[in-house]
């Protein structure tokens, strides 16, 4: 299965440089919600209010609780293997639009979610998108 999740909110985008933001690392995403994404599972990273796709990874444990040291809300966590497609900058991502293939508008559908399923054909665009920006 292919996820777009959604990182940072319209009222606290994420900084360009992401992982020197707070505690947020490349081994793991957290959700206010239990996720139903799996090991193995494929994974977007969709930086909210800045509209860049900047990561790409595969999911590697079951979604599990875990202590909200930050007091931010933030009770679930998913642990993830980023690849080298990803971007240290977000502003180095490519815009949400390139995966919109299918006749769906990934922008409306993700509004008010953590996260959506992606079909192969939307992941797959998305990830050819940040492969060409690589070159």
């Amino acid at each position: 299965m292919d996820w777009l999740k959604m990182l940072g909110t319209t009222e606290r985008p994420m900084q360009d440089d992401w992982l020197h933001e707070g505690s947020r690392t490349k081994e793991f995403f957290t959700s206010r919600k239990r996720m139903s994404m799996r090991p193995g599972d494929r994974v977007a990273y969709y930086a909210t209010g800045l509209g860049s796709v900047f990561a790409l990874g595969t999911v590697t444990s079951f979604a599990y609780q875990r202590p909200d040291e930050s007091d931010e809300g933030f009770d679930w966590r998913a642990d993830v293997d980023l690849d080298d497609a990803s971007r240290e900058f977000i502003h180095e991502g490519v815009p949400l639009e390139v995966g919109s293939v299918d006749g769906r508008d990934l922008r409306g559908s993700i509004k008010q979610q953590s996260h959506i399923k992606l079909t192969p054909a939307e992941f797959g665009a998305i990830e050819k998108a940040l492969e060409r920006r690589e070159q």
